[in-house]
């Protein structure tokens, strides 16, 4: 008893401590595929999947070395493409764009570092231009406007 329990200690402390490096995937219940991507030196490289626990794709995301860094487009319960967002260095960075569920675009925008800038676009369902609203490092400097 004592011997197996010193193996299942080891093999344990192991497991617990493995180095990541190369192709990652998570399984969650029932084998549902939950992530896929690659490790290298310990940290998130190149394209990552992710998703939800019923298998339909929840995020795509690119990252260098662990962080955040180029496109990464989210996706509805459903699948449907939802957001379309640019990363530098783990801060959302350049045009955003977002989505009703599908491929109408709700939004179109420039973010810096994370905020709001500049004048966001505003669509209808059919397409149709509806409006903008301007900002500035994150503040919203009007309402919705009709002025193109």
């Amino acid at each position: 008893m004592k011997q197996l329990f010193i193996i299942l200690f080891f093999l344990f402390t192991q497991t617990l401590f493995a180095q990541k490096d190369g192709e990652w995937t998570l399984t969650g219940a029932g084998g549902v595929l939950m992530e896929h991507g690659y490790y290298k030196n310990q940290q998130k490289t190149g394209e990552w999947n992710y998703y939800y626990d019923d298998g339909v794709p929840s995020l795509t995301a690119n990252y260098d070395k662990g962080i955040l860094h180029g496109k990464s487009i989210r996706f509805d319960l459903l699948g449907k493409k939802i957001a379309m967002l640019n990363y530098v260095k783990g801060q959302i960075t350049g045009e955003q764009i977002y989505y009703y569920s599908g491929e109408k675009v709700l939004s179109i925008g420039e973010m810096i570092n994370g905020k709001e800038n500049g004048v966001w676009k505003y669509y209808s369902p059919s397409g149709d231009q509806i409006g903008i609203v301007k900002f500035k490092d994150g503040v919203q400097l009007n309402e919705l406007s009709k002025t193109k």
